[in-house]
């Protein structure tokens, strides 16, 4: 009877240890689950960042190139990344920095109408949504973001109404050309306009005799034999055209007279919206490729001259802003509006597709300059364009704004 309790006993060590050699394994094998699934978790989390890395890059390019002009850089009325946000090709590719992960973005710009970025009306390439995907170095891990753009308009009331507007006296005694195809206005001044001192200079309006709609072309055009009709030079005196002595404007001095016009505070925010644009010398500012956009340029005498060159073009006009005394000359040409804060000379045969504001401000003393405050030998052309920023299919370079709370992650 004892010998069979022993063998019994034997018996339960072996079951003993086949649970716990059952037990065992079922734990190794859960513990090798566990690190095959952190395993995995890791790897996914690790190529999601890389991919949320990518995205976050592309939307940097994204906007930076909107901000350079738009969607259509080549202007072929095309917008320039419209392909779809796949793996077959790619927009945009990262390489880190030893070599050994590169990572990938495609970009879409949609302007279409509809969109949850565009205002109701025509596609422009100034209104859009920018959608960028990132990829990891497999191509596994994807994510998307998007954005709304948009313009970041500088311009009180879309910019002035007429070619010349000066805070003070307008005494040019030179050939100047003045026409505005736009409205029946050329100068508007806060003080005289002297006009009868210049042996030649004109102004023009449209011609009542032309009832079809102009062409920008047409609008522009610096010949004031075409689409013009004289109104005012030495003989006539000044025209209905001319609004000289008006306090509304002469009694702004300034500061004051800035902010007429500009969207700003200060001198100084808008200098710093110009960022790199923001010239100490006039040789940097026309320099080429041809600038457009916000121009600030402050030499430190504050006495600054232009003597040939372009600034701006008619695809992409420019906002240029002498702090100072300036002085306009030779066969220099700019597109958009030129606002001088301190005196305006002109010299030459210069031309001025837009606008010209003068400020007429002693930045010594922050008071009006001594009259007059536009004066000048020279042979200009000014012809006025009724909001060229604004009314511009493209938005300036640099004047361009991501719209707050359009971020989307998903």
């Amino acid at each position: 009877m004892k010998l069979r309790i022993q063998n019994q006993k034997g018996a339960a060590t072996l079951l003993t240890a086949v649970i716990l050699l059952i037990s065992i394994t079922l734990v190794t094998l859960l513990t090798a689950k566990t690190v095959l699934v952190e395993t995995q978790m890791a790897a996914d989390n690790y190529r999601t960042t890389q991919a949320v890395a990518a995205a976050n890059a592309g939307m940097d390019f994204a906007v930076q190139y909107f901000d350079q002009g738009g969607f259509d850089h080549d202007r072929n009325g095309v917008v320039d990344y419209n392909q779809a946000l796949d793996h077959t090709t790619y927009d945009r590719t990262y390489t880190s920095s030893d070599g050994t992960q590169t990572t990938y973005a495609n970009i879409n710009f949609d302007n279409s109408v509809g969109n949850r970025c565009v205002p109701s009306g025509s596609a422009t390439m100034k209104h859009g949504l920018i959608t960028v995907r990132g990829f990891s170095d497999d191509a596994l891990g994807q994510r998307t973001i998007s954005q709304c753009v948009g313009p970041l308009n500088v311009l009180r009331d879309d910019g002035p109404k007429q070619p010349l507007v000066a805070q003070g006296n307008v005494a040019l005694t030179g050939n100047a050309r003045i026409i505005n195809r736009y409205t029946n206005t050329t100068i508007w001044s806060g003080d005289k306009v002297t006009i009868g001192s210049s042996s030649a200079m004109e102004t023009y309006i449209k011609d009542p005799a032309v009832t079809s709609t102009l062409s920008l072309t047409q609008l522009l055009d610096t010949d004031d034999e075409n689409n013009a009709i004289l109104v005012s030079n030495r003989n006539l005196g000044n025209g209905l055209d001319i609004i000289d002595s008006d306090p509304s404007l002469g009694n702004l001095q300034g500061l004051e007279f800035f902010k007429n016009f500009f969207i700003a505070d200060s001198r100084a925010e808008l200098k710093a919206l110009a960022g790199s644009q923001s010239y100490t010398s006039m040789t940097d500012a026309i320099s080429t490729p041809v600038k457009s956009g916000l121009i600030w340029v402050e030499e430190a005498d504050h006495d600054m001259s232009m003597t040939g060159g372009t600034i701006g073009s008619i695809d992409s006009p420019a906002i240029v802003v002498i702090n100072g005394d300036f002085t306009l000359g030779g066969g220099a040409t700019i597109y958009g509006l030129l606002y001088v804060t301190g005196k305006y000379t002109i010299n030459g045969t210069p031309t001025v597709v837009g606008a010209n504001v003068v400020e007429g401000t002693n930045l010594a003393t922050e008071t009006p300059a001594t009259p007059p405050i536009v004066t000048g030998t020279g042979t200009i052309s000014l012809v006025y364009w009724a909001g060229f920023a604004t009314g511009s299919t493209h938005p300036l370079p640099g004047l361009t704004a991501v719209v707050a709370g359009s971020w989307r992650d998903w």
